[in-house]
């Protein structure tokens, strides 16, 4: 007999494109059909973009860790007794109290708890039948209960579900059960979203709904670094997207859609600031002479930004023509 597991959607924060904004993160079925954006239809998502924002200045301090170590009691671990009770493992500190392990990321100062025992760990009766409503009000009481939110706010975002099923070899699976719920839960700041693999927490629930761990992402800001100024045109953002991929926009390659949200990288990236950026989700290729290809390609918003988000591309190399 064979066991397979599978989710319903990517868990955040792993993206596979060449940049995705939490909103990018779909899979190649739900991409299909999906409608490219004109001039006007853009044009029209700009005005909307056009909200006070703020740049601010993120605190790259780790030290203290009394807010850490709270979080550690509240989750049920034992508060920690000396410094040598973390582990170092590179930019890791980790703190093991079997069967829970609690990971804290410096680049980030993210967050990482989970029950070993029991994360999407399959004991051969559970089927998590939860609505979205009823996930996303369990994983927002367990959070609250821990206190992960802080001071910041986090809205209802997404839920995925990892199913599991066994079959004879060469037939169809049969007693398909959900074992694990994520519920993913996005930052706000200044009434705006969040683009990136950072600004969330991710609840997990495991059996009869119960917590079997969570991350947080949500860098510590220590103030505002500027308000923005004003914000780039549609014509400008085009502009510096053909010139970073080396094509014309609507000859080779078009805008299925435009997000605008504050940018939070991941956890084991160092960051000096938050800052909005523009996020368009890109179709390259016409599907017959070109495979189509899909990515998210982010610029700073901002007249003030700081930038650029993105290295240069690789320059193309031409061979010399040789005479004869």
């Amino acid at each position: 007999m064979i066991t397979a597991a599978w989710p319903t959607a990517m868990r955040a924060p792993c993206r596979p494109t060449a940049w995705l904004g939490r909103g990018g993160a779909r899979d190649a079925a739900s991409a299909e059909g999906v409608m490219t954006m004109d001039h006007n239809a853009l044009v029209e998502r700009w005005r909307s973009f056009e909200v006070p924002a703020n740049i601010y200045r993120v605190d790259p301090s780790v030290e203290p860790l009394d807010d850490v170590i709270g979080l550690v009691e509240r989750v049920g671990l034992a508060r920690p007794a000396e410094a040598s009770a973390w582990t170092e493992a590179g930019p890791l500190l980790e703190l093991q109290q079997e069967p829970y392990s609690f990971t804290l990321y410096r680049p980030s100062r993210a967050v990482r708890f989970v029950d070993n025992d029991r994360w999407q760990v399959d004991d051969g009766t559970t089927d998590l039948r939860l609505t979205d409503s009823e996930a996303f009000g369990a994983a927002i009481r367990e959070a609250e209960r821990a206190e992960l939110f802080g001071q910041d706010r986090f809205t209802p975002f997404r839920v995925t579900r990892l199913h599991v099923a066994s079959a004879e070899k060469g037939q169809e699976p049969s007693g398909v059960r959900v074992i694990d719920v994520g519920v993913i839960l996005t930052r706000q700041l200044d009434g705006i979203g969040f683009e990136g693999q950072g600004g969330n927490v991710v609840m997990y629930l495991g059996p009869k709904g119960a917590l079997t761990g969570f991350e947080r992402v949500a860098r510590r800001i220590a103030e505002v670094q500027e308000p923005v100024s004003g914000w780039r045109s549609l014509d400008d953002v085009l502009a510096e997207t053909e010139d970073y991929l080396g094509l014309r926009h609507d000859e080779g390659f078009v805008v299925e859609d435009a997000r605008m949200g504050y940018l939070e990288l991941g956890r084991l990236q160092e960051q000096e600031v938050i800052q909005p950026v523009y996020v368009l989700a890109v179709r390259l290729g016409d599907g017959q002479a070109e495979p189509e290809r899909r990515m998210e390609h982010a610029v700073t918003a901002a007249v003030n930004g700081v930038g650029p988000l993105l290295p240069p591309p690789d320059p193309v190399l031409t061979r010399p023509d040789r005479e004869n």
